[in-house]
């Protein structure tokens, strides 16, 4: 299957036999590629924050749990989300607040990394369920700021 040009969410799923502990040897290349990914966004306030996030998730991932990735609160940054979802599958996403071309290359870039490691997974994009356009604040549901005129 060709990767879309533009995506708002890059999804793998590990085969249902995977797990936490697989990504061991491959999440630090992973979390590498997304602090460069956010760079021009991060503050320099915190330098350390990415390699405590770093060691926090390995230790998750060692011990078999799910790990809390990369989710900082940036308005353009690219996150690493580690989703509740399914407990019979490891999946991670990376997304960003709109189609953008970096989701889609990073989520083959880290397929690749995958693949050269022998880590059996499906890659998939935009499965994100958003629902229905919410409607502009305090206009209520669905409403979409058109006033007509009494």
């Amino acid at each position: 299957m060709t990767p879309p040009v533009k995506a708002r969410s890059g999804h793998i799923l590990l085969e249902p036999k995977g797990s936490y502990i697989d990504l061991v040897r491959v999440y630090p290349d992973i979390h590498r590629r997304v602090v460069e990914m956010n760079r021009p966004f991060v503050k320099d306030s915190d330098p350390l924050l990415p390699d405590v996030l770093l060691d926090e998730n390995l230790r998750d991932l060692k011990g078999d749990r799910k790990p809390a990735g990369y989710n900082r609160q940036d308005a353009f940054g690219l996150r690493l989300i580690f989703p509740l979802a399914d407990e019979k599958r490891v999946e991670f996403y990376f997304t960003k607040p709109a189609r953008c071309q970096e989701v889609v290359q990073i989520t083959e870039q880290v397929s690749g990394l995958l693949r050269r490691r022998s880590i059996k997974h499906t890659v998939e994009y935009d499965r994100l369920g958003l629902g229905p356009p919410r409607g502009l604040p305090g206009l209520g549901p669905g409403s979409t700021g058109t006033f007509a005129s009494a």
